[in-house]
């Protein structure tokens, strides 16, 4: 599924790059690499709530939460066209080519005693379908170069940058901190689904800085997060989504160097920080939640940080 969703989105970055005619005053470039994708998602609930049967009432500010791994290595595609020095059009896609390496976890409170002591936790394995894709425009408004061939630049533009994050979850393993003499619960299997979708809009200030063959570029980022989640716990039967708006940070550092006129590698690091609330909808589907309905606050959170390695050919 990862391989069909980053030749998709290849196929799109080349007709971005390869569609206006390159001669003249246009010139760009394309780049591949691998890497490694650390971090993860995390979504609580509590605070004002809401049944059909009870209305309106409040919780303690956190009852339950969820955290999602990244943990995982990648592939990207990226490219861009400048035109005269100025105008840069540039896209980037990443997929994961692993699954995590750390698990899901699930803590929960207020199950036993409202007194904010642990009562549940558990681990799953975890499965991961992620895309990430970055695409925008920046103008490069301040150029200066010096004759020991150094030069800097500085640019600004807006852009968006989309992440979609399926995980899957099986082999559960479920304790008791409060009860730690109780034994554990295991439920081999899929035993839940997890979907989050982050759509960032921002406005990007880079600069970038040559010396000779070598080059550094660093880069800022920031504005609204729009983040949409659902929940499947497939042994409660029982389904939570939510729309939620926040806020978005993110940051890169780049160091490129280039063997030839055309040929270059560049090692490369970003980070985002996201930070979203809104309200979670819960129904039950089955068993003994049918019918069930619930509305509660719900607070996501999602920190990563990427590192890779990349190849690029400059036309």
């Amino acid at each position: 599924m990862n391989i069909i969703k980053l030749s998709i989105l290849a196929v799109g970055v080349l007709v971005m790059v390869g569609s206006p005619v390159l001669a003249g005053n246009w010139k760009g470039d394309l780049k591949a690499g691998v890497g490694y994708w650390a971090g993860d998602a995390t979504y609580s609930i509590g605070g004002d709530a809401w049944t059909p049967e009870e209305g309106s009432f409040r919780l303690p500010d956190k009852v339950s939460e969820l955290t999602f791994p990244l943990d995982v290595v990648f592939a990207s595609l990226g490219g861009s066209l400048c035109w005269k020095d100025r105008l840069e059009l540039h896209g980037e896609i990443m997929a994961n080519l692993t699954d995590p390496s750390t698990k899901v976890e699930d803590s929960d409170w207020g199950v036993f005693e409202d007194d904010g002591q642990l009562d549940v936790y558990s681990e799953s394995d975890a499965q991961l379908s992620a895309v990430a894709v970055d695409i925008g425009a920046r103008y490069w408004f301040r150029r200066l170069v010096s004759t020991n061939r150094f030069s800097w630049s500085i640019g600004a533009g807006p852009g968006v940058m989309v992440q979609q994050l399926e995980w899957k979850m099986s082999n559960l393993d479920q304790g008791y901190p409060r009860y730690p003499q109780v034994e554990h619960d295991y439920e081999p299997g899929q035993v839940g689904t997890y979907e989050a979708q982050i759509v960032m809009p921002y406005v990007d200030v880079s600069a970038v800085f040559k010396l000779k063959r070598l080059g550094f570029r660093a880069g800022l980022g920031f504005g609204p997060a729009l983040v949409s989640d659902e929940d499947d716990h497939i042994l409660r039967e029982k389904r939570s989504s939510a729309d939620m708006l926040g806020i978005g940070v993110k940051a890169s550092g780049e160091l490129r160097y280039d063997f030839t006129r055309r040929l270059f590698g560049l090692a490369r690091v970003d980070a985002l920080a996201i930070q979203a609330s809104g309200t979670q909808e819960q129904e039950g589907y089955g068993g003994d939640l049918v019918g069930f309905r619930a509305e509660v606050d719900e607070e996501f959170s999602s920190t990563s940080v990427s590192a890779g390695l990349a190849l690029g050919y400059a036309f």
